[in-house]
């Protein structure tokens, strides 16, 4: 385990893995394109690139994948793509890192203490924008898995990052992992990726007593990334 990931994992994190239903070990035969796939689908919808594909560095080429690491102001993040057409990439709660970051915080913060509610719904939405690109390139299949693992929720409270009054009631996560996976026919991924994505948001909004409905989610979720 690299010392970043140890980093990681020593608060809450994102586990997302994305790779066709069926299994070939050399889908992708030139691994020099491993790179550039990811820099071709890379989804770019607010500040922050999903995932972060910083072309001033160098990636690694390992013997069956290449990715990137970065540790910079909140954003930590490890990504690899293998020639299976597998993608994994492990980040940290923006929330959690606010200490090493340049963003002003209040004098109350501590770690591990919110989950940013519009934070988290455009997190979903990008996996699942970046997936439908994916399932197009060398890397895509018939059937595209999808598994997202959130970690780290327990005593967290729901907090509302929106520019609005949306009500909230404050609930702490009882849970402290939450597991999501489908398997999705390539067309539909392509088709419906942001609606696909209200499904596993509201089950993590769930966990803190908070029941929105997919309109209100949906209505939220175009503000955010068109306003």
């Amino acid at each position: 385990m690299s010392d970043l990931l140890k980093k990681i994992h020593s608060r809450g994190c994102w586990h997302v893995i994305i790779r066709p239903a069926t299994f070939e070990e050399k889908r992708i035969p030139n691994i020099s394109h491993l790179y550039p796939i990811v820099e071709r689908c890379a989804v770019q919808l607010r500040g922050w690139d999903y995932p972060h594909v910083d072309t001033r560095t160098q990636p690694v080429i390992e013997k069956d994948w290449a990715g990137e690491e970065f540790d910079w102001e909140q954003f930590l993040e490890i990504w690899r793509l293998y020639q299976s057409g597998q993608f994994i990439h492990v980040f940290g709660m923006v929330e959690d890192w606010l200490d090493q970051s340049t963003l002003p915080t209040s004098h109350h913060w501590e770690a591990a203490e919110a989950l940013a509610f519009g934070n988290a719904l455009l997190q979903f939405t990008e996996v699942f924008e970046f997936a439908a690109r994916l399932a197009v390139t060398e890397a895509g299949d018939q059937t595209m898995h999808i598994e997202i693992t959130v970690h780290g929720l327990r005593g967290r409270t729901l907090v509302n990052d929106f520019r609005s009054g949306f009500p909230f009631r404050a609930h702490r996560a009882d849970l402290d992992t939450l597991p999501y996976s489908i398997d999705i026919p390539q067309a539909d991924l392509i088709a419906n990726p942001r609606e696909l994505a209200l499904e596993p948001a509201s089950e993590l909004f769930r966990r803190f007593g908070k029941d929105v409905s997919q309109e209100t989610l949906r209505a939220l979720q175009e503000r955010r990334f068109f306003t």
